[in-house]
């Protein structure tokens, strides 16, 4: 009896207490319009008999308890014109935890897609999520509305899948759309669509945007068609397809567009957004300004995984103006460092624009092509990045460029690094214009640079390292440095290195390997370029061609002997670096090898050794200024080595009593009857690449006694000891020297020099 009480009593308080209803299914049955007779009743009924429509399932709902209902649809709905419902004034916002499933069906348009419409000509919205957390609107063709749906308030958690917003259940267009889909600041977590294919969204015909994502963090966004119609290829533009902004009062952080997908390739399937057609911007993370409470996005940001600007197939161009817009948005990631992370990119006036974004990188991504064999139009300039006040550097990196003409990589300013990209078919495939910046210029480096149709890398300003590059086929020059304006050249380059992995390999150039202009008039300056290491075959005119004032028309340096083992000249710039190379065949444009190099003395002297090359063997040399201005090429052939007796005697006989000709202010010291100056050498530093803040330097002079003096970067030399620390250094290039003065007050001509570089937090290392 006790028990039977206790049971009782239970049964009791549960139907006392609202909030512990079980959840509630209500199946709309009608395409009507009419509200909910009676709300709150638990059923859903108006005042015609039996009758559900979404207008009063959707009361009903938000008058229960706060439980997860389903409005679903009754099997009448079955993706016909004629299953839409016309609401005639606005539908009440959803305020309560509710999944709305119109259902999965082969549609009037002939692809699979909704079951159920809703045509909200003239209403500012058709549906709202407003204030309330994991809302699922699923299976619907949304047209009509200024806003298709709307998630306001801070509601979190919204996942919208499976939907048609802007086109009709027989695939005609909707009217009267401004935007798609809109979260609004702080509605966060939020999923559109799915890695499946019947939880994609269709997203099209927006004047504005089909995607806003307005201040909101960590939505994902795949599988979607942004641009295009359910058959994936015809276009249906969006204004912009997806635009993903801070507020003046919130930020956007953490929103991912598209995934890591099984096979980077076509057809773009598994979380892979088409992102096409769109008149402006496939993807704009800049927004319109604080006017319209829109500034770019703080991030970080990820784009990978889609194809933007191509159809589903990957097989036609289905161009947006631009395909990613940048613009000064923070931290943004386009591509990533799989290749199931590439992004394919097509059509348009840029596929990738980016302005003063720090944080900036682009990565692994495919320009200008699609499917194996489809013919894809490539963008107009494949990624262009304008960097004009970003003390921090900025990375475009192994992306694969098929262009059509137009420019694969542009730079205005400085502070980018271009570097292990394979580029094809580009006008110009690296052009750096402008000038440099807070980070200085740029680093071009370990490219693939292929059958441009005028230049493989063309610098029209200063401080860019162009390193370990392979460049070939160009129409014109390979590399050229030009910069077409009056009383404007390029200056302070370093084309090749110092080592054998700096050097540019350039080959088959419809013009010189390197061509250095300067025709800007200016007398009041020299321009300065250094050509290091490089090599390079069957280039039609010069390897180093200097036209007009280039490098302040400084003379190739004039052999004295040229030997099988050693060359010797004078008459070069006192300081000079000269640098021997060994040539395969007689045409000017071709160096095969390095050879060694040397430093000219104080009077312009010099003598270099290297390994023994065979009799005849062409040799060309270069002399490289104190200031860094590279010559023309000297070529001449070796000739046999003397016998080493005949040698001796001829040397001791025209050495007898005679003392080395001094010249040099101070005068140089003698060691071993050579005249010198004190040595600096640098033993110890940071790595080229670091971190790192802080850096420590370690120095020393071959001449006992000896003091130093150091400077950083353009800062004046002042006096130092080892070691040397200096910290708080910003991200981007640095150049640390030091120079010893011994005790006599003789300054070593040469100081000793350690380049580096401060990578911004989470760079490559």
């Amino acid at each position: 009896m006790k028990v039977l009480v206790s049971v009782l009593i239970a049964v009791g308080c549960l139907l006392a207490v609202p909030g512990t209803a079980l959840a509630v299914t209500y199946t709309v049955n009608s395409t009507g319009d009419d509200p909910d007779k009676a709300v709150g009743t638990g059923g859903c009924e108006t005042a015609n008999a039996g009758e559900c429509t979404l207008r009063a399932a959707i009361q009903e709902s938000n008058a229960s308890a706060p439980v997860l209902d389903e409005i679903v649809f009754a099997a009448a709905f079955n993706g016909q014109l004629a299953d839409t419902i016309t609401p005639a004034s606005l539908l009440p916002a959803i305020a309560k935890q509710v999944s709305v499933k119109g259902g999965a069906c082969p549609t009037e348009a002939g692809q699979q897609g909704p079951c159920a419409g809703v045509n909200a000509t003239g209403l500012s919205y058709a549906l709202s999520v407003e204030d309330t957390d994991s809302v699922v609107i699923e299976g619907l063709a949304i047209t009509g509305a200024t806003t298709g749906i709307k998630v306001v308030n801070s509601s979190q958690g919204f996942i919208g899948r499976g939907n048609w917003v802007g086109v009709k259940l027989d695939g005609s267009n909707g009217a009267g759309a401004n935007t798609g889909i809109w979260l609004d600041p702080d509605s966060n977590n939020a999923t559109i669509g799915g890695a499946a294919p019947s939880e994609r969204n269709v997203i099209v015909n927006s004047a504005a945007e089909g995607l806003d994502i307005e201040g909101a963090d960590n939505a994902d966004v795949l599988g979607n068609y942004f641009g295009v119609k359910p058959d994936g290829t015809t276009q249906a533009a969006n204004g912009k397809d997806i635009e993903i902004t801070d507020t003046v009062a919130f930020e956007a952080t953490g929103n991912e567009v598209g995934t890591t997908v099984a096979v980077a390739a076509a057809p773009c399937d598994g979380g892979c957004n088409v992102i096409s057609g769109a008149t402006s911007m496939g993807i704009d993370l800049q927004g319109n300004g604080a006017g319209q409470n829109e500034e770019p996005a703080t991030g970080p940001t990820t784009v990978h995984g889609n194809f933007i600007g191509l159809n589903v197939a990957g097989t036609e161009t289905v161009a947006n103006n631009v395909g990613v817009n940048v613009g000064e948005a923070l931290d943004a990631l386009i591509g990533g460092s799989e290749n199931a992370d590439a992004n394919f990119i097509s059509g348009g006036a840029e596929g990738i624009f980016a302005s003063n974004a720090e944080g900036f990188e682009a990565v692994g991504n495919i320009i200008g092509s699609g499917a194996p064999g489809a013919e894809i139009t490539a963008p107009g300039k494949g990624v262009w990045v304008l960097n004009t006040s970003n003390a921090s550097t900025v990375a475009v990196s192994k992306n694969v460029f098929d262009m059509d003409g137009g420019v694969a990589v542009q730079i205005h300013f400085g502070g980018t690094e271009v570097f292990s990209n394979f580029i094809e078919g580009a006008e110009l495939g690296v052009w750096t214009k402008v000038g440099p910046n807070a980070a200085g210029g740029n680093l071009i480096e370990d490219n693939v640079i292929g059958e441009s149709l005028a230049n493989g890398i063309r610098i029209e300003d200063k401080e860019n390292e162009v390193l370990g590059n392979a460049v070939y086929k160009s129409a014109g020059p390979g590399i050229l440095l030009e910069l077409p304006v009056p009383l404007l050249f390029p200056t302070e380059n370093l084309i090749g290195g110092n080592t054998a992995t700096d050097e540019n390999n350039i080959n088959e150039s419809g013009g010189p390997a390197i061509k250095i202009v300067d025709e800007s008039g200016n007398t009041e300056e020299d321009s300065f370029n250094e050509v290091g290491r490089n090599k390079g075959a069957k280039n039609t005119g010069l390897f180093i061609d200097l036209v007009g004032a280039a490098n302040s028309g400084i003379l190739p340096p004039a052999f004295a002997t040229l030997q099988q083992s050693s060359a010797s000249g004078s008459g070069v710039e006192p300081i000079a670096t000269i640098r021997v190379f060994r040539k395969a065949e007689a045409i000017p444009g071709e160096i095969k090898e390095f050879l060694a190099e040397t430093t000219a003395d104080g009077s312009g002297n010099w003598k270099v050794t290297y390994p023994t090359i065979p009799t005849g063997t062409l040799v060309a040399a270069t002399q490289t200024s104190p200031e860094g201005a590279t010559s023309e090429l000297a070529i001449k052939a070796a000739s046999a080595d003397p016998d080493s007796g005949k040698g001796d005697k001829d040397k001791d006989k025209g050495d007898k009593g005679k003392e080395p000709k001094v010249i040099g202010d101070p005068p140089c010291a003698f060691t071993a009857g050579k005249c010198r100056w004190p040595e600096t050498v640098i033993t110890r530093g940071p790595k080229a690449k670091t971190h790192a803040t802080t850096a420590k330097f370690r120095f020393t002079s071959d001449m006992p006694g000896s003091t130093f003096e150091c400077k950083l970067d353009k800062k004046p030399f002042k006096k130092c000891k080892s070691p040397k620390t200096y910290k708080g250094l910003k991200p981007g290039k640095h150049v640390f020297k030091v120079r010893a003065t011994d005790k006599q007050g003789r300054v070593d001509p040469v100081p000793a020099k350690k380049k580096f570089r401060v990578l911004r937090p989470n760079s490559r290392a």
